[in-house]
């Protein structure tokens, strides 16, 4: 397989137009306006429009250059790309750089990531900003969750949308890390089993999942207070709640003979519940540990600071991380009873 993309040409024209028009006026925020473009249009006025957009030449006033991209894998078109070369007013605050859309045929395998992976390549040499604007509806997360897995960072947000930047001089590789609720994006799992149900207490409204750890490719060992800790392999468990309109998201451990090992809960930036089957967060690079038998712990405050630092969040967040942070350990510190038993109760009920 060999994922690349090809700037608009007239040499590929028949695969381009096929690709064109099979995706709609709209998808996703892309607008494509040559839907139902007939291919002599298409090869007689389309074609030529866009190389000259592409040149700055030719623009309606209050438009800016922009390249067409298609993403072929082999020699199929499987997407394209529209990228933008600066920014206006209009649209740091609406579409940003990039807009793209996968044919239909081709979407679930992948390569959404690759393009924009590629995208951003092609950012670097073309676009003026230092910094890559996104955007994306809030009824597909789908493209939420590809932007945050190539690097963006969330900015804001609207009724309708979710508003990223994807910094272009990232040395250091930061990045935020996003996890479903059926832990569909652990590769290390090759064999599990998932139960969920709705939940509503006065403390939360969610789900709650028991994700059985059938199989693993290898064990997981990390870094916990109390020194290193397997987490995952054959037969572990987690009991994972996920509340709704929350900044944390708890995962609870056990070992192969249902043994407690640790609560985690990541302080989240965003906990998303679009995809109501499987609703996914964005960490907020500070977390709570509470080893079993052990008091809590704040973990990965240099990580917090290091985002902090690099401007992908503001003092706000920070603050609000330290703040719900801090409210989970004086909560388990008052309620340490209640709260063994409600998650012992509920690991027991999920585990019939």
């Amino acid at each position: 397989m060999s994922i690349y993309l090809k700037k608009i040409n007239y040499e590929d024209i028949d695969k381009e137009y096929e690709a064109i028009i099979s995706i709609p006026e709209n998808e996703n925020g892309l607008e494509n306006k040559y839907f139902n473009v007939s291919k002599d249009e298409f090869k007689n006025v389309v074609i030529p429009r866009l190389l000259n957009h592409s040149n700055g030449i030719d623009l309606t006033p209050g438009h800016v250059p922009d390249t067409y991209f298609f993403l072929w894998d082999d020699n199929e078109v499987v997407g394209l790309f529209k990228i933008r070369h600066y920014l206006v007013e209009s649209l740091i605050k609406g579409a940003g750089h990039i807009g793209y859309a996968i044919l239909k045929k081709y979407r679930g395998k992948g390569y959404a990531t690759a393009g924009l992976k590629a995208a951003i390549e092609v950012c670097k040499d073309l676009i003026k900003e230092d910094e890559i604007y996104l955007s994306s509806h809030k009824d597909n997360p789908a493209s939420l969750k590809v932007q945050i897995k190539c690097g963006a960072y969330l900015t804001g947000e609207n009724e309708e949308e979710y508003f990223t930047r994807i910094k272009l001089n990232n040395e250091k590789k930061l990045h935020f890390g996003i996890r479903d609720l059926k832990r569909d994006d652990w590769s290390r799992i090759t064999n599990k089993t998932v139960n969920v149900i709705d939940y509503r207490n006065e403390y939360f409204d969610g789900k709650i999942c028991l994700l059985k750890i059938n199989n693993v490719t290898s064990p997981l060992e990390v870094d916990s207070p109390i020194g290193k800790v397997t987490i995952a392999d054959n037969n572990y468990k987690n009991l994972i709640i996920a509340p709704k309109n929350k900044n944390w998201w708890l995962t609870v451990m056990y070992d192969d003979n249902n043994n407690l090992i640790e609560s985690y809960f990541d302080i989240s930036r965003l906990n998303n519940f679009y995809n109501e089957e499987n609703p996914f967060f964005i960490d907020m690079k500070l977390d709570v540990c509470i080893p079993n038998g052990h008091e809590p712990s704040l973990m990965d405050e240099e990580d917090l600071k290091e985002v902090l630092n690099a401007k992908m969040i503001t003092e706000e967040d920070y603050k609000m991380a330290y703040k719900v942070a801090n409210k989970i350990i004086d909560f388990y510190n008052t309620h340490k009873e209640e709260y063994n038993t409600f998650i012992s109760k509920m690991f027991s009920e999920l585990l019939k």
